[in-house]
């Protein structure tokens, strides 16, 4: 009888061509599968859901982790019905874990955010621009290095940049504007004419070896620039996480009265409550409320 060892091949290609789903979420299927196959040898027909939760507590794990790949667990399950390899999922027994609502943590300090725009504006290419982008969108460091170069439109009035792999698997367009994203727009007009000769399907930003630019690069970059804008503690780590970029912009569009729902679309968050989060931990939103009573 078969395992999910010896299902998974299958289940995946059945994923890719009849499901279309996108490669980031066919990795995590099957990175989250991988160490079920090892925690849950026996027949995919004699999986109990039992077996799924001593797993699951005793792989000491983030609950949202554990929830992940419980979905992950289910889906194959639903597949694996389909297919004739068990008569039930176990996993429609299973009440998800409760996670605590982490609320978003930006760079609170206008001189720090002063300190590290200076410090991005010496920061050779194409980090400098990348750095911008994070900057002044918000978008996730995996966003923006898996931007090819067909992603960038800059014509008049439909200027943005185009995320064929969010984290929420909803493709999206970021709006880029010379009020809201200056720098960014004029650093992408300059690349863009710079990398005119090659073809739309190259990777936006790449590496001397021309590979694309990798997180790990970037990462040591975000460390440098760190050092150089006096950010570092005393161990000459940086103060800020390259992600904590998002978490401020997030914060100053609320703060500049912009909409819920607008913040929602220029983050590309999926669940609003996500958003909610930018307001709920905004000390200038309560002042100013509290100025006017």
């Amino acid at each position: 009888m078969a395992t999910i060892s010896d299902s998974l091949d299958a289940f995946l290609s059945d994923m890719t061509h009849r499901r279309k789903l996108r490669p980031n979420t066919l990795r995590a299927y099957r990175y989250d599968l991988q160490f079920a196959a090892v925690a849950l040898p026996m027949p995919v027909e004699a999986i109990q859901i039992v077996d799924v939760e001593d797993w699951l507590s005793q792989d000491h794990c983030a609950v949202s982790t554990s929830n992940r790949r419980a979905a992950s667990l289910g889906r194959f399950f639903i597949w694996a019905q389909r297919q004739g390899l068990c008569t039930s999922n176990p996993m429609l027994l299973r009440e998800p874990s409760h996670t605590t609502r982490r609320l978003p943590n930006p760079i609170r300090s206008d001189q720090h955010r002063r300190q590290l725009d200076a410090a991005i504006q010496k920061t050779p290419q194409p980090y400098r621009l990348i750095f911008t982008i994070l900057r002044e969108t918000g978008m996730r460091a995996n966003e923006v290095l898996g931007l090819n170069k067909g992603d960038v439109c800059l014509d008049g009035g439909r200027e943005g940049l185009r995320i064929r792999e969010a984290k929420n698997g909803h493709e999206r367009t970021v709006i880029l504007d010379s009020n809201a994203t200056p720098r960014a727009l004029r650093g992408l007009r300059q690349w863009m004419r710079e990398q005119r000769t090659l073809p739309d399907h190259v990777p936006l930003f790449s590496s001397s070896r021309k590979s694309r630019v990798s997180y790990r690069a970037l990462y040591h970059q975000w460390q440098q620039l760190c050092i150089k804008a006096e950010l570092v503690d005393a161990q000459n780590t940086s103060l800020y996480t390259i992600h904590q970029l998002r978490h401020t912009r997030g914060t100053e569009l609320i703060e500049q009265g912009h909409r819920m729902e607008i913040v929602q679309r220029i983050l590309g968050h999926r669940d609003p409550r996500s958003t909610q989060g930018y307001a709920d931990i905004s000390d200038i939103l309560v002042r100013n409320a509290l100025t006017r009573t």
